[in-house]
């Protein structure tokens, strides 16, 4: 969404833009902008997608409302019900219609370093301060942000923008990419090798390889791979301060919120949707289309497409909310969980006090936690 005045648009106009029925009573009405259900004039669409929000459209004043058939009698007579099958998709494509984002302006900043060997297309736009290195190819359409690095040999694809103060280093990126400012791209993963008293970096000598439509939010790391590449399928969506290690793969759709964590190796279904500050635990897979609650750790692969997990570690969601249930039970009866066949225990029954675990004592030395498999790499 720009920062210019919306375009405004009749309701007939909108809805040849949606591809949905124009409504009988009301397909002249010139619609001003968009807001909310509580703050619409008669001026203004608004949509009701939450039945949350029933007492709201109630009471709306708006223009018009983007809503389905059975939500539709909710609305005051005065306004005009916009008749959508998904009325959260409408209206994120009428924000497209109302807020177009401005034509870009092609050019090279004066200000901007570019070395001689880069290929800029025409059509790009490299603002002030940014730096695009040896062999580097902006595509046609394609917007470099202020101060933003553009590494050797990195390809931007056609129409996508690189945000301000952005790092890319050994990547490709394809078309229609957003990548928000502060992003870094393409460095070495967290890889070392553990000898006798010393740690040998892991040389990282693969890439990035972003697909088409991508976003990455803020601040937002993803690691060049190790050997292979670490890979972002078409269509993905990354929220701010998220970090994908290593030959990750993401496929198709996968969206992650922000402060989530995947750890090197693991590989991320077409469609996959992980909640706020997720970790997920290196070497594994996740099927396609599951979804992982916020806060929750992934520790083991789960193989069923379509899951829903919770929890640290994470469990299927129905597993998690018993388990969330027998707690606050035994914490209000002031009790803890016990399992339906344990038994009390007598004075000679009762464990002995369990020893520490010694913690090693130096870097040549066994870690009881780690298993063996995992030895020598860090995440």
């Amino acid at each position: 969404m720009t920062e210019h005045a919306p375009v405004r648009q009749t309701v007939a106009e909108l809805c040849a833009r949606l591809g949905v029925p124009v409504p009988a009573n009301g397909g002249a009405l010139e619609l001003a902008a968009i807001r909310p259900l509580n703050e619409a004039t008669a001026a203004d669409l608004s949509f009701l997608d939450n039945s949350g929000y029933k007492t709201m459209a109630q009471a709306t004043k708006a223009g018009a409302v983007l809503v389905r058939q059975a939500d539709a009698q909710l609305l005051p007579a005065t306004t005009i019900a916009i008749i959508c099958p998904q009325p959260y998709v409408a209206y994120a494509r009428a924000l497209h219609a109302f807020y177009p984002v401005s034509p870009l302006v092609a050019g090279v900043s004066q200000f901007a370093v570019v070395s001689s060997s880069a290929s800029i297309h025409p059509t790009a736009r490299i603002e002030p301060y940014a730096v695009v290195y040896a062999n580097a190819q902006v595509g046609e359409g394609a917007h470099i942000g202020a101060h933003a690095v553009i590494g050797a040999g990195v390809v931007i694809g056609k129409g996508s923008k690189v945000g301000a103060h952005a790092t890319l280093e050994r990547c490709s990126v394809g078309a229609d990419c957003l990548i928000h400012s502060g992003v870094r791209i393409g460095q070495d993963g967290f890889g070392f090798a553990q000898a006798a008293d010393e740690l040998i970096k892991i040389p990282h000598l693969g890439r990035v390889t972003i697909g088409n439509r991508v976003e990455i939010g803020a601040n937002s790391t993803i690691d060049a791979g190790a050997l292979n590449d670490t890979t972002i399928g078409d269509d993905t969506k990354l929220d701010k301060q998220v970090q994908i290690a290593h030959n990750v793969a993401l496929g198709r759709g996968v969206r992650i919120a922000a402060q989530s964590g995947i750890a090197g190796s693991t590989t991320i279904g077409d469609w996959c949707v992980l909640g706020g500050q997720v970790g997920v635990a290196g070497h594994l897979s996740i099927a396609a289309k599951c979804m992982v609650a916020a806060k929750s750790a992934v520790t083991k692969t789960i193989e069923a497409p379509g899951s829903v997990v919770a929890g640290v570690p994470a469990v299927p969601i129905q597993q998690w909310r018993q388990q969330m249930a027998a707690l606050a039970l035994s914490v209000k009866r002031g009790t803890r969980p016990v399992s339906a066949a344990a038994k009390p225990e007598t004075p000679a029954q009762a464990k002995p006090a369990t020893t520490k675990t010694a913690l090693p004592i130096g870097p040549d030395s066994a870690n009881p936690f780690m298993p063996e498999a995992f030895v020598g790499e860090v995440y």
